[in-house]
């Protein structure tokens, strides 16, 4: 006839294998944690390079900004929808630059659009080298805008 073990064996081996699996389980978490955190970037003159996908948005202007549709102007403005989630910090050399966690789109403001093409992108996820600044009219629709230096498609 087989033997039982006394309680606190199996109790012993019991915390053991929970430790074991907390310990496992919290290197996983804290991995996957770490890897899932936006990456942080600057508002210009730092120079950034983000990927998305950039699609055409039109948003209601003034004189009211959507307060009265049937008489206010429409500005269709190019988005791009960013592959993952960056953190905007500000340096304080700027008053109206915010701090802004977890931004998933920015509007291009593309100052030259021969040498900066971005219709014929649309749809399409691309490659962004640019500056970034901080929403301060009402014609910014998003938090955070990238002035394009160079926009390419994506690999």
């Amino acid at each position: 006839m087989k033997t039982l073990a006394p309680a606190s064996n199996r109790a012993q081996k019991l915390i053991w294998i929970c430790a074991l699996i907390a310990t496992f389980s919290g290197a996983h978490i804290a991995a996957s944690l770490s890897d899932s955190r936006p990456k942080v970037l600057h508002y210009g003159p730092e120079k950034v390079t983000l990927t998305g996908k950039v699609v055409a948005r039109t948003f209601y202007g003034p004189p009211n900004y959507g307060e009265n549709p049937k008489r206010d102007s429409k500005e269709t403005q190019y988005i791009l929808l960013l592959d993952s989630a960056i953190d905007v910090v500000t340096t304080g050399s700027d008053p109206t630059y915010k701090t802004e966690h977890g931004v998933k789109k920015a509007t291009l403001v593309v100052l030259d659009f021969k040498a900066h093409p971005v219709e014929h992108l649309l749809g399409n996820r691309v490659k962004v080298e640019g500056t970034l600044f901080h929403a301060n009219t009402g014609h910014h629709h998003t938090k955070v805008l990238l002035v394009v230096f160079s926009i390419k498609r994506a690999r």
